[in-house]
């Protein structure tokens, strides 16, 4: 059935290489870039298809499906790719009728997939960074920092760190953060993970008197026109609550991310993930959108 669907649908398969190359002029989310399913198939052994529409000859949408089930790696709770939100590339001036079946669909294609439901009993989000703050936000962060810096702060790029000083930050304080409530990531997983997938990683690593303090896992996958960045999760020490060092470590990516992609001139999506009602404090960097649902 869903092979005829595909059909009447107008979408056909194709090889990795065309897939690559679609990404790489319509960008998409972290966990169907190229890279990222070829490592995580060949880690899994699952099976993976690639399926791309065409308009007079020109390839204007793809996307992965793995073990004919998922659109993309839906592994989160083995390797650290978030599965909220799922953005495969397409020309966004074209519609299309989506063949498989998912309820996570980024609403960054709201206006492209005609059989794709976003607001009918819909409860799945997805929190994308905002594009801009108030004055008084940059103000407030601004004094933060400096009260960070005054107690010995210090934010380092993840580059000047090796795989295996990452690993221990991100284990120590994920488990800070947690305390046991949440699994976190295997080792030797988040080891070959960062190995493997290093050209993509992005952001900083806050310290207090030499102390780890917070880190976020952040991703970035990076198109022709697009950047989208994404954090599957962090940790912070509670040991430095006082200095607010969570909420400076993401404003410091954000920032980062923004000048990044505003140096190479393009489009910046930054995801923080879903929503929950522990998760309030996430309303503060970003606008709730909901994700949308196959229909028929």
């Amino acid at each position: 059935m869903i092979n005829l669907k595909r059909r009447l649908y107008g979408w056909s398969t194709c090889s990795a290489e065309i897939y690559r190359a679609c990404y790489e002029m319509f960008g998409g989310s972290v966990n169907v870039h190229p890279d990222v399913l070829d490592y995580a198939t060949q880690k899994t052994g699952k099976k993976l298809a690639y399926y791309h529409k065409r308009v007079k000859g020109n390839v204007v949408a793809a996307y992965p499906v793995v073990d004919d089930k998922d659109i993309g790696i839906n592994l989160w709770s083995r390797y650290p790719f978030s599965y909220d939100e799922v953005l495969f590339p397409l020309d966004k001036t074209k519609r299309f009728l989506l063949p498989e079946s998912g309820n996570r669909i980024s609403p960054l294609m709201k206006e492209c997939l005609l059989n794709v439901n976003y607001t009918l009993a819909r409860k799945k989000t997805i929190c994308l960074v905002k594009e801009t703050f108030s004055s008084r936000t940059h103000k407030n962060r601004r004094n933060e920092y400096r009260k960070f810096i005054a107690a010995g702060g210090e934010c380092i790029d993840q580059t000047h760190f090796s795989v295996e000083e990452l690993v221990d930050i991100y284990i120590r304080l994920f488990n800070n953060r947690f305390q046991n409530t949440v699994r976190c990531y295997g080792r030797e997983e988040l080891k070959d993970t960062i190995t493997s997938l290093r050209h993509l990683m992005f952001g900083y690593v806050l310290f207090v008197a030499g102390e780890p303090s917070a880190f976020d896992l952040v991703f970035r996958a990076e198109s022709s026109g697009m950047i989208y960045f994404d954090v599957p999760n962090g940790g912070v020490n509670p040991k430095h609550s006082a200095l607010s060092t969570g909420s400076l470590l993401m404003w410091k990516n954000i920032e980062s991310a923004k000048r990044y992609a505003e140096e190479r001139n393009k489009i910046m999506h930054f995801s923080i993930g879903s929503l929950e009602a522990e998760w309030d404090y996430k309303r503060r960097w970003a606008n709730v959108m909901k994700t949308g649902k196959v229909v028929i």
